[in-house]
Formats: structure tokens, sequence, C-alpha cells
């Protein structure tokens, strides 16, 4: 299927925010999905699973999540499985993802047959997300969701819309050429944007919005 052509305009706003970055912000951001693969392998040492099983339950109770308390939720989570106790109703959207996070554990393999039926049903982010924190230094994926759509549109997090899947990848693609253009991997340019726009948008701190 051929792609949408690149527009000037979200190209331009994203590297505008790039370049609002402060060297804080660019430290943040360039290690964000590596330090996230930390503290999923401190879950996995912890409770005797694959990193991508930790990263699978995570990913599966992030939306709507602040990162800290996805954390906190999956440590409960897991913590409850390995004792044989009934999993918690930990998360923002309830059963539909406990479920989720325990047939990752349950199941064999990484769980990426749980995320891929996921993935299929409601988009990529949440897809996307599992592979980074799991293999953060992958060449091409990038986290598209609400705040990395407000960057390209130029509009406050809190008032942008969720990100449809039928724009999910033309929204990619600009964070991808902006990245060739940097010099750094897609999801980096995303990261140190997020955070650059986490500090800036007034409005994303008053709503504490999860990334």
């Amino acid at each position: 299927m051929r792609r949408a052509r690149l527009s000037k305009r979200l190209l331009r706003n994203i590297l505008a925010c790039y370049h609002r970055a402060s060297d804080m912000d660019r430290r943040e951001g360039l290690y964000w999905y590596e330090t996230a693969h930390s503290d999923a392998q401190a879950l996995a040492d912890r409770y005797g699973v694959t990193v991508w099983q930790a990263a699978g339950v995570i990913a599966a109770l992030s939306p709507g999540a602040r990162w800290g308390s996805n954390l906190l939720d999956a440590d409960l989570l897991m913590a409850s499985w390995r004792a044989g106790k009934a999993l918690p109703a930990v998360g923002v959207y309830g059963a539909r993802n406990v479920a989720k996070a325990g047939r990752i554990l349950h199941g064999p393999g990484d769980g990426a047959s749980v995320l891929l039926q996921f993935n299929k049903k409601t988009g990529p982010k949440t897809w996307v997300f599992y592979q980074l924190i799991a293999e953060p230094l992958d060449s091409s994926l990038v986290c598209i969701d609400r705040h990395a759509k407000a960057i390209a549109v130029n509009r406050s997090a809190a008032d942008s819309d969720i990100v449809r899947p039928s724009e999910y990848e033309h929204l990619a693609d600009h964070y991808r050429h902006i990245a060739e253009l940097v010099g750094l991997l897609p999801h980096q340019v995303q990261a140190i944007t997020w955070v650059t726009w986490r500090r800036l948008d007034k409005n994303l701190a008053q709503t504490d919005l999860p990334f």
C-alpha cells in the first residue's frame, strides 16, 4: 500500500519540539526505553520469567496509566501470580487487560501472540510499546500515542484526539524521517520530544496524562 506523503507542517512541529529539548530532556529521552528495559528485566529476575514476558505484562497494563503506576501495577500482579493468588484488579481499564497479562504469564513463549491479537483489535501502540521495552535498540519502531500526535500537530496533549490505527504509520513515518535527520533511532526522537513536551505543556502537567 502506498503511504501518504510526509507533511512539512508535521515535520516542522516535531523538529521544533526536538530542538527545544534541554540537555536533561535529551539525556532522559535518549535512554528512556533502555531504562524501561532495565525495569522490565528487574521484574523478570524477581519473578522468574523472561524479560519479554515482563515487558508484555507492563505493556498489557499500560493503557491509561502513568509510567510509575504502570510498573507498580505490573509488580503487584506478578507477585500475586507467583504466589498462586488471584490476579488483582490493577490498571486503569481493569479485567480485560489483567486477563491479557495473566495469559502472558501462564502461557508458553513470550506473550507476543496475546499482544498481537490485542494489536489487531485496538491498534499498534501497545504492541510497539511492548517491543521497545523488550528490545530498546530496535532501529525502526516508534511508539505513537496521543502525546506524539499532539507534538506533531502542535496541540496540547489534553486537547489531542487518540491516535487512530489508520493514522499510526503516517505519524510514525514523520518521526522516522526526523530521526534520520538528527542521527538517532525513531523511538529516541519520540521519547526526547515527549519528555520536552511534558515539561513545556502546562495542560499535560495538570491532567497528568499517561505516556
